[in-house]
């Protein structure tokens, strides 16, 4: 059996998308998962077999980043991504989405402008309204090659007066995978007005179909404006232990980030977090390569799926991550009903109108599980729609 096949025992351990169903399905239990972003197939090994000997030693007391933790992120930058960071680049941090939230009251002022581009990760607007500042939308636009940025008023609202752009790249829930001629004319923009750039490459190591991703530290000139939030989370599946690495080239903006965190005492490193990095970023290539192979089959299985039974339901190409995302309006459905009728069906979706108010009828799901798993979503999405 192949090891992404085989499926981890998830349910009864207080597991968020698998025990707690009820609040996000009307009541509804024992539905087939497809919602929250992480892997229902085992993690890595060696990172299992470096926290069992971390718990050994028979302490977990307070730790700091040792040299082998700088060498395993600063290899990985470079062997994964091509790109040479230096040890003090790297501001260890818990989630990513804290860590944006972080970024916009350090850098920005109350009422200030940030743009994100919707459909989008639901957080991002989150952060933004709890921060007290302004969201400013820039919708990508579909067109008959998938999603694109939209320049034009991604300059507009530069010009008058933003001062942030939360990227997502790869992008959630779109699945796309920007390219370096895309992330340049961004770059490109963010550099002539002075918008500041926090890029979310959470799902970095994620890819589909052999793409290649390319990061945002690529762009030397946008390094005095510019943070690179990464993690194992996504990758290795261990999004619980709240490990994550801020990349910030620039000594100003890292200190001001620094400073922020140590007045609250934010600056103390998961002790198992740091152990879980070090054993993925050390040797997990060929991993991360299986695994990109496997959701590459679960991608192209959902797709010919849906092609050949529901061909009304359009999906985004699935470049990167482990999500995908569906455009269901051909049913005359709003995002509500679609999430109601595929859950009496027995899966559980992420509903489309969450990540920004023109996406009510589509629907995001995660295929990061065992393929059988993938198949009974699909069959669940079948008779929701189909009435089978």
């Amino acid at each position: 059996m192949n090891r992404f096949d085989e499926p981890a025992q998830r349910k009864g351990t207080a597991c968020i998308k698998w025990d707690f169903q009820e609040a996000d399905f009307n009541g509804r239990s024992g539905l087939l998962p497809f919602s929250i972003a992480d892997a229902d197939y085992r993690t890595y090994q060696p990172i299992i077999d470096a926290l069992k000997a971390r718990l050994d030693k028979g302490v977990i007391g307070y730790t700091d980043l040792d040299d082998a933790y700088y060498e395993a992120v600063r290899k990985w930058c470079d062997r994964r991504h091509d790109w040479q960071i230096e040890n003090n680049w790297i501001v260890p941090v818990g989630g990513i989405v804290p860590a944006m939230c972080t970024a916009i009251e350090v850098l920005t002022e109350p009422g200030d402008g940030v743009i994100v581009q919707p459909p989008v990760y639901d957080p991002f607007y989150t952060i933004i309204n709890a921060s007290g500042r302004t969201i400013l939308k820039n919708d990508l636009l579909l067109t008959d090659d998938g999603y694109r940025m939209d320049y034009g008023k991604l300059e507009e609202l530069a010009k008058s007066g933003a001062k942030m752009l939360l990227l997502c790249s790869p992008h959630n829930p779109v699945c796309r995978v920007w390219t370096k001629e895309e992330l340049k004319e961004l770059a490109d923009i963010s550099v002539r007005y002075g918008l500041i750039v926090i890029s979310d490459e959470i799902h970095w190591d994620l890819m589909l179909h052999g793409n290649k991703h390319v990061t945002m530290g690529q762009f030397r000139d946008l390094h005095d404006k510019l943070i690179v939030c990464t993690s194992c989370s996504k990758t290795f599946n261990i999004a619980g232990l709240e490990t994550s690495n801020l990349i910030i080239p620039d000594k100003t903006i890292r200190e001001r980030y620094q400073a922020y965190l140590y007045a609250r005492y934010l600056f103390v490193p998961n002790t198992l977090g740091l152990e879980a990095v070090k054993a993925a970023y050390r040797d997990g290539d060929k991993w991360v390569d299986a695994q990109c192979s496997y959701l590459t089959q679960n991608a192209v299985l959902a797709e010919d799926y849906l092609a050949k039974r529901l061909p009304e339901a359009k999906l985004a190409k699935p470049e990167g991550t482990y999500l995908l995302w569906m455009d269901l309006r051909a049913f005359g459905k709003t995002s509500d009903e679609l999430i109601e009728r595929i859950a009496q069906a027995g899966a559980g979706l992420n509903n489309g109108f969450h990540y920004g108010e023109n996406y009510d009828g589509f629907v995001r799901m995660n295929i990061a599980c065992p393929r059988q798993q993938l198949k009974d979503g699909l069959d669940c999405i079948y008779r929701a729609l189909k009435g089978a």
